[in-house]
């Protein structure tokens, strides 16, 4: 949301793509999402840009091996630099840049959830052993990323400005922002004008005597 934010037409985009695949009448469901590209090239950019762990866990070699004209003995401790791969400038053409299509374009190939041979983009980790809960973390961000984006325009609260807007951010066991985002969103679905009359309609009734 914060790199969105300071892309309002990343936004547009997304909601254009929700109002054709979804419509206005529901929310975002998981059977939605193999439809939803857009929205698909947005959590990889945001994975790719803020890896939520931008350095591996630690591996450790179970035997002598070379790799990449090193010698690695047996027990060699091995972490992985995710941050600076995603941002590999040999890979990706502006790799400190926000943007979405290079996912349905250049790298539409690229994918975080093969497991195996997507080197350029592994915020889970990759092989074996990646995270076993990558699946529905995977899931969980389209899911929640969607409904946000198609239940509502968003903008910074009043007396908000984008000069200056920090992106600073803090490790602790993931990486998070280093101050709270506050936005104010404004429904913009048929949805949310139907659950206001009757959450106005049922709040009157439980107070009538």
């Amino acid at each position: 949301m914060s790199e969105l934010i300071l892309h309002p037409h990343v936004i547009k985009q997304a909601q254009e793509e929700l109002d054709a695949v979804v419509g206005a009448d529901r929310m975002v469901g998981e059977s939605d999402l193999p439809k939803l590209h857009y929205l698909q090239a947005i959590v990889k950019e945001t994975f790719r840009t803020h890896p939520p762990v931008p350095l591996s866990l630690p591996r450790e070699s179970t035997h002598a091996t070379r790799a990449l004209g090193y010698d690695l003995p047996k027990h060699t401790r091995q972490i992985l630099n995710l941050f600076a791969i995603h941002r590999d400038p040999d890979v990706y053409e502006n790799p400190d840049n926000f943007d979405p299509d290079r996912f349905l374009e250049k790298h539409q190939e690229v994918d975080h959830m093969s497991g195996y041979g997507s080197y350029q983009l592994m915020p889970f980790g990759v092989g074996r052993r990646m995270c076993p809960g990558y699946q529905l973390g995977d899931m969980v961000v389209h899911v929640v990323l969607g409904n946000l984006l198609h239940s509502f325009d968003w903008s910074l609260p009043k007396g908000g400005s984008m000069e200056g807007f920090d992106m600073t951010e803090v490790m602790s066991i993931v990486v998070g922002r280093k101050t709270p985002l506050h936005l104010v969103g404004t429904p913009r679905l048929l949805l949310n004008e139907q659950f206001t009359q009757d959450k106005g309609r049922f709040t009157h009734e439980t107070e009538s005597p």
